[in-house]
């Protein structure tokens, strides 16, 4: 006997629903048991390296290596796909971690090779600054970009090798500036010397007695002062950058522009001292003080502005 019928399609999908079930509990057994047998390989690689170096230079890595398989041991069903994918990862970080460690401790050393290179260069350059300064008043500036290296060398450890070079090369450009204005101070004090021995030179060649020249405190300024026979005196204040200032007292009328014009010629011709244009003052005698403050010996007052050639 034969027969014919068909089954519900309900029926079908319920046994497909079934069969998929059974194969995907199948599959996550599968991966369970691949689970298993990756962090035994994990664990081996984990024991197999050198933990101080590797905890150094790789931690991140090593962090993420260890809570994965920490994680292993308590999954649940719908994680096992995941689990497996970071062990797999794992296995790959740790089978790489050595080189990766060799070259951060490398490239790690380059940077602190680096940092000190740059730090010794600028303690070299602003250590030899200090033999070419001659003025006292660099003295203290230059202690100053010496404690300002000292800080630099504080920080190396923690600080990126673009912040040395940074904080060097800003103390090394102020140590070229220090050189600059020395050297300038130097050329002005060379030429004031000059004027002024060209100032005693001259006045004492003219019969003036002059008087040691003294350094004004308050001004800065060099006063040279010429006495003749007579009484009368001729007083130069010589400024740090070669300008004059002249006081003359004891002189009849306007005779002294003619002792004043003395003074500058044979400075000009003997000692090549040249005066730009004198700016005379002219005050009445009878209105000012002898002794007054700023001039010694008191007087009618002129001002001059010259420089040394």
């Amino acid at each position: 006997m034969s027969s014919q019928g068909t089954v519900p399609a309900w029926v079908i999908e319920k046994q497909q629903k079934q069969i998929a079930l059974q194969r995907e509990a199948e599959r996550k057994k599968q991966v369970r048991q691949q689970i298993g047998k990756v962090v035994a390989v994990v664990r081996t690689q984990i024991s197999a390296l050198n933990n101080d170096d590797v905890n150094t230079w790789a931690e991140e890595e090593m962090e993420f290596v260890q809570h994965t398989v920490a994680s292993s041991a308590s999954i649940v069903e719908a994680d096992v796909d995941f689990v497996l994918k970071r062990l797999h990862k794992s296995k790959v970080i740790l089978e790489q971690i050595q080189s990766l460690t060799e070259d951060r401790a490398r490239e790690h050393q380059r940077k602190v090779e680096a940092k000190r290179t740059a730090y010794n260069a600028a303690v070299e350059s602003v250590k030899y600054l200090r033999l070419e300064l001659t003025q006292a008043s660099s003295e203290k500036e230059h202690e100053r970009l010496m404690n300002d290296l000292l800080d630099v060398n504080d920080s190396l450890e923690q600080a990126t090798v673009e912040e040395v070079s940074e904080a060097v090369e800003a103390i090394e450009s102020q140590a070229v500036q220090l050189r600059e204005r020395d050297h300038l101070a130097a050329v002005d004090e060379e030429l004031r010397r000059h004027i002024i021995s060209s100032v005693v030179k001259a006045m004492s060649e003219l019969g003036f007695v002059v008087g040691k020249p003294k350094l004004l405190r308050e001004s800065g300024n060099v006063a040279v002062v010429g006495t003749l026979s007579s009484g009368r005196t001729i007083r130069f204040d010589v400024r740090a950058s070669g300008e004059m200032e002249f006081d003359m007292d004891g002189f009849k009328d306007r005779s002294c522009s003619d002792s004043l014009d003395e003074v500058l010629l044979l400075m000009e011709e003997q000692f090549g001292v040249e005066s730009g244009p004198v700016q005379h003052n002219w005050k009445n005698p009878d209105r000012i003080s002898k002794g007054s403050k700023g001039f010694p010996t008191g007087g009618n007052t002129r001002t001059m502005g010259g420089s040394g050639q």
